[in-house]
């Protein structure tokens, strides 16, 4: 699973070296926006403030709020929004309710990515949401890292885990194998050469390699299989980006190469990334699409992520266990050890979650069984790879109706576009590059922008607007996401609601129905 999530807030109040705590007070808020008040009624800034054509950063824990003449009142606002949907999911994290604070966390992040600003093209929004990633995950990371701290140890089941890793809970490391065959197969495998990444002859590999070709048989058998779809494009992306191609046996052991793979830490994708993550490396999520899944873009992102993380440690096994378990938990964890090999650290008592010890193995034995499956038993054969042609679609339409301009169907649709949420393009995505099957007719493509545009999203009811009203309550009030209200109503995070107005409730994407209903509202 690639983190987001890295260090600030330790559990029974136990603080980083440096930090301070994130309670975010009344006395905080004041302090925050009093010498904005000052600068922009007055022109005047507090004793020891920058003077008004000077930045003004906030003192307390979280991302930067910055305030000059360059920056407009909205977006400041904004800015101080997010910002405090942050601090509320740290009191949260405080609080060990972590799904409340995650909730809060992907608040922050979607009102910036909703918010109609160009994030990339806005300079100072653009430092604050890279500022707003980097302390998410620096929240939650440390979160997780306190959980096994020496001297506060829960049960190994206390982490979260996700899909594949899941599967493989019963695999135990620690059995020495006697199996001279698996032996043989290792030795035989490493002497042939054919690696990129060093494969390690230990028990842990032994004890992976044996697991797959007896227990866990079907599930990597099921995963070689359909890598056969996406492994030619991930391997030229691999090598654009100067990755070895065997790193690829990561998303294997992390998805099952399954798109749609979502955990129970809410990664989603072949690559398992955060929402905050994927946001980091340009991934975009709303209420139509969910670019996590999508194969081409995902990949580019896990291959630049990968390549970020070898630079900081160097190591690609310790590069495999900071993609589950966060680059920063490997980086505390080697500074309070001064041990640089990740099969030593593995093997110290309560200092590594056991999903990430077995991780790292998983993914080495699926490199030697992949490099010659037809040897111990599997396919050789492989689904065809992925082939598709790329049409730029200005509005959303409905993808039933591109399928039967296509003479194609809604499945071959799907297959080739997994980030596509519902039944249409996405909306608000100029030049979307929809993906069709190769032997669809070129001619029949620029029937697909005249198609008509698919209606918005479904509405069940309305609201009327009432006092502290605000659009991220409402949304967790009739159940539906934040971003399918704003798009049934034509808004922004910007947008100001003002009492009395009706507001549509859309219908809830995962039912057909609001959790509550509006219509009596």
């Amino acid at each position: 699973m690639a983190f987001y999530y890295t260090v600030a807030f330790r559990r029974r109040d136990a603080r980083a070296p440096g930090s301070s705590s994130c309670n975010y007070t009344r006395s905080c808020f004041l302090r925050l926006l009093l010498p904005m008040f000052l600068l922009v009624f007055t022109g005047r800034s507090l004793p020891g403030q920058a003077d008004a054509g000077t930045a003004v950063t906030a003192s307390i824990t979280g991302p930067a709020v910055v305030m000059n003449s360059e920056v407009p009142v909205e977006m400041y606002e904004l800015m101080l929004a997010s910002r405090a949907k942050f601090l509320e999911g740290c009191d949260l994290i405080q609080n060990d309710d972590m799904d409340a604070a995650r909730a809060s966390f992907d608040t922050a992040v979607d009102m910036l990515l909703s918010s109609g600003w160009v994030i990339s093209q806005t300079p100072h929004l653009d430092a604050f949401f890279k500022d707003l990633t980097l302390n998410i995950r620096d929240a939650e990371s440390d979160y997780l890292f306190s959980l096994y701290d020496d001297d506060d140890w829960e049960a190994e089941g206390d982490y979260e885990s996700v899909p594949g890793v899941e599967d493989f809970i019963d695999l135990d490391l620690n059995v020495v194998l006697d199996d001279p065959a698996i032996r043989i197969a290792l030795s035989a495998a490493l002497r042939q050469g054919e690696f990129d990444i060093p494969i390690d002859v230990n028990g842990p590999v032994a004890t992976s390699l044996e697991y797959f070709l007896n227990r866990g048989r079907s599930y990597f058998e099921e995963a070689l299989v359909r890598s056969g779809f996406y492994r030619p494009l991930i391997e030229q992306i691999f090598r654009e980006e100067e990755l070895p191609l065997d790193l690829i046996n990561l998303a294997l052991v992390e998805s099952a190469f399954k798109p749609q793979a979502v955990s129970r830490a809410r990664a989603r994708g072949l690559w398992q990334f955060m929402q905050g993550t994927g946001a980091r490396y340009g991934l975009k999520v709303t209420s139509d699409i969910d670019e996590r899944s999508d194969p081409e873009k995902s990949t580019r992102a896990a291959a630049i992520y990968l390549k970020e993380l070898y630079e900081m440690f160097g190591d690609w096994n310790l590069v495999l266990a900071a993609y589950n378990w966060g680059e920063g938990n490997v980086r505390r964890l080697i500074e309070r050890t001064g041990v640089t090999d990740f099969w030593e650290l593995a093997s110290m008592p309560r200092r590594m979650p056991a999903e990430t010890r077995k991780h790292v193995p998983l993914i080495l034995a699926s490199a030697i069984l992949s490099h010659n499956p037809e040897k111990y038993g599997f396919p050789a054969e492989l689904e065809p790879p992925m082939r598709f042609n790329t049409v730029a679609v200005s509005k959303p339409v409905d993808l039933g109706s591109v399928a039967k301009t296509l003479n194609a169907s809604v499945e071959e649709l799907r297959k080739l576009n997994p980030a596509i949420k519902g039944s249409r393009t996405p909306a608000r995505y100029p030049d979307f590059a929809l993906k069709v099957p190769v032997d669809s007719d070129p001619e029949l493509y620029a029937l697909i922008e005249k198609l008509p545009e698919a209606p918005a999203i479904a509405v069940d009811g309305k609201h009327k607007v009432e006092k502290g009203d605000t659009l991220y309550d409402l949304a967790r009030r009739y159940g539906v996401r934040l971003a399918d209200l704003q798009e049934a109503n034509n808004l922004t995070a910007k947008s100001i609601l003002r009492i009395g107005m009706m507001l549509d409730i859309p219908v809830r994407a995962s039912s057909g129905g609001t959790a509550k209903s509006a219509k009596s509202k």
